[in-house]
């Protein structure tokens, strides 16, 4: 993509579109890990349309694990270093990918912007939903619904997760018996 010019804002200048446009503005994804875009540019991209930044991640199978060295597999067939959220071919700069998850994400927009739990978390379903046209069906808890969501505290860190309205997960017991059959 080219890059963000005063002159030539390219595709990243399509954000601030007025919603009477014709196309409207589009939708966007955000990567809130802090190494593919800087903390400046996720606030100032979330800020020029809340209503359409996509938070996404693309956490890697490092996710998760200690800081180290790990063996290469058939996507990657190089040994990969984990330092942070970062992963890089052993020996070079190449990034791998990220080990950002959406929760670390959500809290990072937080942080960086000063916007609310509610707004962040926003970027996650909501605007997804709307974005695919799946509104009536997504997004929000409504009776007759699949109720599948996480319960966040106020630093937008994960105290529990929810699926089939039931919970499976939570901070302080852990994983729940749970099958998706139940």
């Amino acid at each position: 993509m080219s890059s963000l010019h005063h002159r030539e804002p390219g595709l990243a200048g399509l954000i601030s579109l007025p919603e009477s446009s014709n196309p409207p503005p589009p939708y966007f994804s955000i990567l809130g890990d802090g190494i593919h875009l800087h903390p400046t540019v996720v606030t100032m991209l979330w800020r020029a349309a809340p209503h359409r930044a996509i938070l996404i991640s693309d956490s890697i199978e490092l996710a998760g694990l200690p800081d180290g060295t790990y063996p290469g597999h058939a996507q990657i067939p190089h040994p990969q270093v984990k330092v942070g959220w970062k992963a890089t071919i052993q020996g070079t700069d190449t990034l791998i990918g990220a080990c950002c998850t959406v929760a670390d994400a959500v809290r990072n927009l937080i942080q960086w912007s000063g916007c609310g739990v509610a707004e962040a978390v926003r970027c996650v379903n909501e605007n997804v939903v709307t974005m695919m046209s799946v509104e009536d069906q997504f997004g929000t808890l409504k009776e007759g619904r699949k109720a599948d969501f996480v319960v966040l505290e106020e630093d937008g860190s994960v105290r529990e997760t929810w699926m089939g309205g039931r919970r499976v997960w939570s901070k302080i017991e852990g994983f729940q018996n749970w099958s998706p059959h139940d």
